[in-house]
């Protein structure tokens, strides 16, 4: 069992990072770890919640009265930093939405899709024949410094409750402009990976998504373009047509009838300002190339002082604290390794150590789901041992069961997250304004 490091009071009241997967919603990510929250030692407070108070819970708080949030939603497809605030740490998240975030993002050349991105349809495509790591290196002149961005047109934006693409449909004027967004980008081409037949001769195996937009859709997606540009121009915040491609254009096949290789992808690495949509970002190159590109990976690496990696190697989920100063990505070593001292609790400025793989949580859940079944065949045992109802209650009650839960040894998660863990201040002695870290 890992030495977990020295705790602070409890329960806990602050910050941790953890390492989103692509695939599930931030949300369902929370969902999916609070069980363990519950469970813990960590945030236990019997205090917490008195009877006569439970009908008067806040929506964020869990059926026990754990508060758990999160500063800065990633969507299904990205992945990274998520930072989790618990408790008091609540009241802190404000901070993630504001400050500067890094990004690192796969794109795919020749197709434009209305999400920008893999998930939505495609609405173009066009030549990548001749694009070269040099073409994109000059083009990414364009985009570093103060830019001005407006969010992305066709997506769930919403204006007086009603989607943009609704206004379209109806040929309505937009009630008031889209506000057009001053972002600073710091952006560098980190990779690129020429039009290749096959991943084996130096290709990838991005592919473009397979749905298109119809021909009505086009339509409705070029009326919505324009009326979003009118409302601009309305306002003065746009002077000139807006880049766009023309929907209408002959579509290219995806394997080039000229050279009969696939498009090439290249990844860039990004520091951007709050509100700036990265994806936009690499939709606008896709323009200047004048080819379209759309992103198919999407990872933030920083979120103002969690890092994705720290100090320690990441390999397969596990963390492993020899050789120190590796940075790795997931790939296969399956032993927690805990040599070193455990640090003691971090001071408010922040921890370093990366944020908790999510391979980590999810041995977590695997046992979980093991004790329940081991707490129900416990009691099945002891009913059928005719054991006093008396003393089933009092062996079995889920008080009973939660205490036993909580006075195991810290687990694997739980070592991660007290080695990641920034505390915030909580006060003490009633509204007198003492705080103290906790």
């Amino acid at each position: 069992m890992p030495k977990a490091p020295s705790a602070p009071p409890l329960p806990l009241n602050g910050l941790f990072p953890i390492a989103k997967p692509s695939g599930p919603s931030s949300m369902r990510c929370i969902d999916d770890i609070t069980p363990l929250l519950l469970d813990s030692k960590l945030f236990y407070d019997p205090e917490r919640i008195k009877p006569q108070e439970k009908r008067k819970r806040k929506q964020n708080l869990t059926h026990m009265g754990l508060k758990i949030g999160q500063g800065g939603t990633l969507d299904p497809l990205a992945d990274g930093v998520l930072v989790i605030g618990v408790n008091r740490g609540t009241k802190h998240l404000n901070r993630f939405l504001e400050c500067s975030k890094e990004y690192e993002s796969e794109a795919l050349l020749g197709a434009a899709t209305t999400t920008y991105d893999s998930e939505g349809p495609v609405m173009s495509t066009h030549s990548f024949d001749n694009v070269t790591r040099e073409d994109i290196e000059r083009v990414l002149d364009q985009f570093r410094g103060k830019i001005k961005q407006t969010p992305p047109i066709f997506s769930a934006l919403k204006m007086d409750g009603k989607p943009l693409y609704e206004y379209a449909r109806e040929s309505k004027p937009l009630p008031r402009a889209i506000p057009v967004r001053e972002c600073t980008v710091s952006i560098d081409l980190i990779d690129f990976r020429p039009a290749s037949t096959s991943p084996s001769d130096g290709g990838h195996s991005w592919v473009w998504p397979k749905e298109r937009l119809s021909a009505e859709e086009k339509t409705v997606f070029k009326r919505l373009t324009d009326i979003v540009h009118q409302a601009s121009a309305s306002t003065g915040q746009s002077e000139s047509d807006p880049a766009v491609f023309d929907l209408s254009a002959e579509e290219v096949p995806e394997v080039s009838a000229v050279t009969g290789k696939r498009p090439a992808s290249f990844k860039v690495r990004m520091t951007v300002s709050s509100g700036t949509y990265v994806r936009s970002i690499v939709h606008d190159i896709g323009l200047a190339l004048g080819c379209g590109a759309h992103v198919v990976t999407l990872t933030r690496t920083r979120q103002g002082e969690f890092p994705l990696y720290g100090d320690e190697e990441i390999l397969d989920g596990s963390v492993k604290t020899e050789d120190k100063g590796k940075k790795g990505a997931n790939s296969g070593v399956n032993e927690l390794i805990i040599d070193a001292e455990p640090a003691p609790n971090p001071a408010p400025s922040g921890p370093s150590g990366g944020c908790i793989p999510w391979a980590v949580f999810q041995r977590a859940l695997v046992e979980r789901d093991e004790m329940l079944t081991r707490e129900r065949n416990e009691r099945e045992e002891a009913q059928l041992s005719q054991v006093e109802e008396a003393k089933l209650k009092e062996m079995f009650s889920d008080e009973a069961v939660m205490r036993r839960r909580r006075e195991r040894d810290y687990l694997e998660w739980e070592v991660e997250l007290l080695k990641r863990f920034q505390s915030v201040p909580v006060p003490i002695g009633g509204s007198g304004g003492v705080y103290r870290y906790k």
